[in-house]
């Protein structure tokens, strides 16, 4: 027998790795109890892979099968006879895995498990292309120049970048990129367990088949490439996962705090860690928006794999909610919502997380955030990020707007709003697809809101495509209109199929401009914003990107308490949700500032 009983508390199982007679025996173990204050261990981060393609391993005197992941992971850390044993913790072993009260205690427990190792090891896996080295290398030479060239106070607001590279650096060589495309598409970098795995870790080390490398080293390469213009057209070509990973350590990985961390490994992460800012990002909201792009076999789990962060308790230490994997998933995610909307008294960013497939509406309240659906790009700033959106005025001084209370009952969301216009006509939702308008959505426009031409029907799509965004800072791009015309006008030049009379009036605006803008940096906030949404107009002629669920006879409305407009849908006595939406010439708070309050059909709208 393998498993016995773990005792009440905070107890837990090491795994005792013994070493090799040679490259090719068995691995064999051992299993033990003990007080995890009191272990000393290393843990390992790893994607389990196919359950049914497994491996034996001997673990207390018995077969025991392991995932081929595991099993690589284990004989990657295996020592030679002369080195010793080495203890370990992995989840697949160390947990029964057919307990069910044990597994969703020891899940709780998970932060408090890998705080505290000596050592991370993360295993990505074979490197069957032979990729890991060369990607490593590329990395190592992309840290050298940014770090040699960083000479930032880590307690300033600002980095002082170095200065950009010649073309001809060795690590602009495309050819070079692609092994770095294959490290950022591995499973491990999908997988939303290894959010906190390594967000709490101490130190983090590497392993993709024989090579190896710091986790921090990886991280702040991948940040570079995100922070540094000069990397967009190879991003473009080659991005692979760069942008989750990204997104990972900007709203996550340096949000956890740790003194002892591998986070203070690097300049760039060093500063980051210490910015004013991430203080205010430090909301579980934000935690749980920024995992929702990664992948879990068990949907609860897109709560439960972050409960290790400190937003996930209040202050008086009470956690945000208990591990429960007999809990329905419609139930916690109702649970989780309303204590979202508990802290921010009033604030209704979390509507702006609400994705719905299709032209249907999700099962359970459609207000409620599903977790595990993958949602686009959100236009609503969560806490702490760079904002412009004030459709409602509620968070501006002149004029003063009040927040109104949002309540909550049996399921319903009572919130106070203005409905002002209908949909009238949408294009089909853009996706990935090279088969679908999303690599011309002027095109689709076109077709959409015949005739397209006229400077103030390109310019309002100009803004439309992107969300009204500068996508460096996220600041307005109407704040510099002009970068932003020319970026547009060199993206419509080179990706899509114009109007010969329209294509020869950009030509001539281009001319005028004496600069060709960034096209390729407008394509890929194209592809961040269009994705997944629908262009339309309204009733009122109002032109918008929405989400992909809309239809024509859904409602535009204003809620008090929310930066964007929302599209939503009569059902009954109450509406549905359908998304949030850019509605081109209201994000300023032109609807709500149009008369006074009294006279705006301010009511209450009842979200179902």
């Amino acid at each position: 027998m393998i498993y016995e009983s773990l005792p009440n508390g905070r107890w837990t199982r090491i795994v005792t790795l013994h070493p090799a007679t040679d490259a090719n025996s068995t691995i064999v173990c051992t299993l033990q109890t003990v007080p995890l204050d009191d272990a000393i261990y290393e843990a390992i981060s790893y994607v389990w892979g196919d359950p049914n393609h497994t491996r034996q391993i001997l673990c207390n005197g018995h077969l025991l099968d392991v995932t081929v992941s595991l099993h690589g992971a284990l004989q990657r850390l295996r020592r030679l006879q002369e080195s010793g044993h080495r203890n370990l913790w992995a989840d697949a072993i160390c947990i029964d895995q057919s307990n069910t009260v044990e597994r969703s205690s020891q899940v709780s427990m998970m932060a408090s498990i890998y705080e505290p190792a000596t050592a991370v090891h993360v295993w990505l896996g074979e490197d069957v292309q032979g990729d890991a080295q060369s990607a490593f290398e590329l990395i190592e030479e992309i840290n050298d120049y940014h770090d040699d060239g960083c000479r930032s106070d880590e307690h300033s607001r600002s980095y002082d970048w170095p200065d950009p590279p010649p073309s001809d650096q060795s690590f602009l060589d495309p050819r070079r990129w692609k092994h770095l495309q294959a490290l950022s598409q591995l499973p491990w970098f999908k997988r939303v367990w290894v959010l906190q795995e390594v967000g709490v870790a101490r130190a983090v080390d590497v392993h993709w088949g024989t090579s190896g490398i710091k986790f921090s080293k990886l991280t702040a390469c991948f940040v570079y490439i995100g922070r540094c213009p000069y990397f967009l057209p190879l991003v473009s070509e080659y991005g692979g996962n760069f942008y989750d990973i990204i997104e990972a350590w900007e709203s996550i990985w340096c949000s956890y705090g740790r003194k002892r961390s591998w986070t203070n490994e690097r300049p760039y992460l060093r500063f980051s860690v210490n910015h004013p800012d991430i203080q205010q990002r430090q909301q579980f909201i934000n935690i749980l928006w920024a995992g929702a792009r990664f992948t879990a076999s068990v949907p609860h789990d897109y709560i439960y794999a972050f409960l290790g962060h400190p937003s996930a308790r209040r202050p008086d230490g009470v956690e945000f909610v208990k591990v429960d994997y007999s809990k329905s998933l419609n139930d916690l995610y109702l649970d989780v919502a309303e204590k979202l909307l508990a802290q921010v008294h009033g604030d209704l960013t979390l509507l702006s997380i609400v994705y719905h497939t299709g032209n249907s509406l999700a099962t359970g309240p459609s207000w409620v955030p599903q977790w595990h659906l993958s949602c686009p790009s959100m236009l609503a700033p969560m806490p702490g990020w760079n904002a412009w959106y004030s459709a409602s005025l509620s968070e501006s001084t002149e004029p003063k707007i009040p927040v109104m209370a949002c309540s909550v009952e049996c399921a319903r969301l009572h919130t106070r709003g203005i409905r002002f216009d209908t949909v009238s006509t949408c294009s089909a939702a853009f996706d990935e697809s090279p088969d679908t308008a999303l690599n011309h959505p002027v095109e689709a426009a076109g077709s959409l809101f015949q005739p397209l031409d006229g400077t103030e029907v390109l310019d309002a799509l100009s803004l439309v495509l992107v969300c009204g965004i500068e996508g460096y800072t996220g600041s307005a791009a109407e704040d510099d209109f002009q970068k932003h015309k020319t970026s547009f006008i060199s993206y419509c030049l080179a990706e899509t199929t114009l109007d010969p009379a329209i294509k020869s009036e950009m030509i001539r605006i281009q001319e005028a401009l004496s600069e060709e803008g960034e096209g390729v940096h407008y394509k890929l906030m194209v592809r961040q914003y269009c994705s997944e949404r629908k262009l339309f107009n309204t009733a009122s002629r109002r032109f918008g990107l929405g989400p992909s669920a809309m239809r024509p006879g859904d409602i535009c409305c204003i809620l008090f308490g929310a930066r964007v407009p929302y599209v939503i849908r009569r059902c009954d006595k109450a509406f549905e949700l359908v998304g949030e939406g850019y509605i081109h010439g209201i994000m300023h708070g032109e609807i709500v500032a149009e008369e006074p309050l009294q006279k705006r059909g301010v009511e209450e709208i009842v979200l179902n």
